[in-house]
């Protein structure tokens, strides 16, 4: 008699959507294995951004993020930048035979906004980038084959407007999983009621969503004020770099833990959130907003055709 599959449940999507928070709610269930490394990147078919090991080293390599896992536990990692890659869906669909696909979709304008705080905050960008010429940068990108300030393929905070056109991204994952194993959540609702988004995927995965009860779901990796982005990005990268050595050592990386909550105190990294705080390079003006507005305007009917929706609201 053949053993029943592993199980897998992969966080594909999107950037600043709250996608850490749900792999720390769901990473908590005791029938859930979280891997060593939220964002394992295994199925990326770009070396834009670090991993530790990739696809073409073949399924063990992957197993390696999940080390000692009973074998009735459910996998789960989180990579956001997996929607935005054809490839990762084919070889997900085709590597892990049943897995389940989550996907959060923010409001594109908001994550917008998200993305350029985030990028400033781990010095991707010059601190007095206004939101203004940030968005003119992210329309260069987008209508330019190759801009003077961006040769080639623009980089990851760069693409925050075009990667906000959900739809199209959307399609090979429809596509390889059908609508029985693609789950779509809205994040406003993981925002105001995350219980049931999260009862919701235990469900569709097959675990007991009575877990949930009484639990405390505090919000995960925000975008905060820091008062020194640069020294903060040379710190993040430094996380980086220690990360692959003590991924599978859980008292080095409960350590490193306790030590980054120590240490992004005496960064100066203050209490206010970026939603919560005052935008020191201005608010979003009204024909910025006009704009954007007209550039994402077909976006829900779009999501809602697609997903089988009867409509789709921010």
């Amino acid at each position: 008699m053949n053993p029943a599959p592993t199980k897998h449940l992969i966080i594909a999507g999107v950037t600043r959507a709250g996608t850490t928070s749900l792999f720390k709610y769901l990473g908590d269930h005791p029938g859930v294995r979280a891997s060593t490394i939220k964002e394992t990147r295994f199925f990326l078919a770009s070396d834009e951004l670090k991993r530790l090991h990739h696809f073409e080293q073949g399924p063990e390599a992957y197993n390696r993020f999940f080390p000692d896992c009973p074998a009735d536990a459910v996998r789960l990692e989180a990579t956001p930048d997996y929607l935005y890659c054809p490839a990762a869906a084919e070889r997900i669909a085709n590597t892990l035979p049943g897995a389940c696909v989550v996907v959060i979709l923010r409001d594109p304008i908001a994550r917008l906004i998200s993305w350029r705080r985030y990028a400033i905050q781990n010095g991707l960008l010059d601190p007095n980038t206004s939101l203004a010429d940030y968005i003119q940068t992210q329309f260069d990108a987008d209508t330019a084959n190759e801009h003077p300030r961006l040769p080639g393929h623009p980089p990851q905070h760069l693409r925050s407007l075009r990667e906000g056109r959900y739809a199209q991204y959307l399609a090979p994952w429809v596509e390889s999983f059908g609508r029985s194993r693609l789950i779509v959540c809205n994040y406003r609702d993981l925002i105001d009621t995350p219980a049931d988004v999260t009862r919701q995927i235990c469900d569709s995965i097959g675990i007991d969503p009575a877990f949930y009860d009484g639990y405390t779901f505090d919000i995960h990796n925000e975008s905060r004020c820091v008062r020194w982005p640069r020294l903060h990005a040379a710190y993040r990268s430094l996380i980086w770099r220690i990360k692959p050595h003590i991924h599978d050592k859980p008292a080095a990386r409960a350590a490193l833990r306790k030590l980054r909550r120590s240490t992004d105190t005496a960064l100066g990294r203050t209490g206010d959130t970026v939603e919560s705080s005052p935008d020191p390079a201005g608010e979003l003006t009204d024909p910025d907003r006009r704009r954007l507005e007209d550039y994402y305007g077909q976006e829900p009917a779009a999501l809602a055709q697609m997903l089988g929706l009867h409509g789709w609201e921010w």
